[in-house]
């Protein structure tokens, strides 16, 4: 017969929590399965009766990256991609965006990094019609349609408007540091 929680009273269930490192280890004192379901019904049962779980070590991943580590990274690098890359972090966009955060909060100054804190773009119409433009498109296409950007039309730098393409194009609206040196030879 497996165990409940209904089964355990407070006095048992404070000494579980006092003896227990972290949720997972509550668990199999209490001889329950390992399950997230479990565990949030845990969490609830362990909250109602008003036991202190500070000690449990939080087994977040971020964790593992002090915000000191974060910043010595940050200092040394140019990018977000760099910062992850040097914590031994995926640069996936999930991860990116959570570096970002983590700088953000920790107060780590990131001003050396290319196009951080660009300006607005001085763009060719109004936030509001780029607003009423993406309300009323299905695409991306549509969008650039209804603010009169039809793709053959030329953007701020362009010599002919078929001269370049799309790409080049869109490089215009990007600050000389946002490209790839590679790129600005070609």
């Amino acid at each position: 017969m497996r165990n409940t929680l209904s089964s355990y009273g407070k006095e048992r269930m404070a000494s579980a929590v006092a003896e227990a490192r972290n949720w997972t280890d509550l668990m199999r004192l209490l001889g329950l399965r390992a399950s997230g379901g479990q565990r949030r019904v845990l969490q609830k049962r362990v909250a109602e009766l008003g036991l202190d779980t500070s000690h449990f070590v939080k087994r977040s991943p971020w964790r593992k990256y002090p915000d000191s580590a974060i910043a010595e990274a940050a200092a040394s690098s140019s990018s977000l991609r760099e910062v992850a890359l040097k914590l031994g972090a995926n640069p996936a966009t999930g991860t990116l965006s959570h570096i970002r955060r983590r700088i953000h909060a920790a107060g780590i100054d990131i001003s050396h990094f290319p196009g951080i804190n660009r300006p607005d773009l001085d763009l060719p119409f109004t936030a509001e019609e780029l607003r009423a433009a993406a309300a009323a498109a299905t695409s991306v296409r549509g969008g650039g349609s209804r603010l009169g950007r039809t793709g053959r039309q030329p953007l701020a730098g362009d010599a002919e408007p078929d001269a370049a393409g799309p790409r080049d194009r869109y490089r215009a609206l990007l600050p000389p540091a946002c490209i790839d040196p590679r790129e600005q030879a070609s």
